[in-house]
C-alpha cells in the first residue's frame, strides 16, 4: 500500500500470518490533512502485523 490515503471505506485488510482483519470505517483522506502531512512518512502509514504488511482482502471475502 502506498499511503493511508489509499485506504477506502469498507476495505478490509488482513494479516497473512494470523488472519487479523482491519476494516476501514473512516477514510484518512477525509481528515483534511494533505497526504504528505497526514502520517509524516510512508513508513508511518504501513499496517504491520506479525512482521508483514496487511493485505487487502477481495470484497467477496471481507468480514461483515
Amino acid at each position: 500500500m502506498s499511503n493511508c490515503h489509499d485506504l477506502l471505506l469498507n476495505d478490509v485488510y488482513e494479516c497473512p500470518d494470523c488472519g487479523l482483519q482491519l476494516k476501514i470505517i473512516k477514510e484518512c483522506r477525509d481528515s483534511g490533512e494533505p497526504v504528505d502531512e497526514c502520517c509524516g512518512t510512508k513508513e508511518n502509514c504501513a499496517l504491520i502485523c506479525c512482521g508483514h504488511e496487511l493485505v487487502k482482502r477481495p470484497a467477496a471475502h471481507a468480514m461483515a
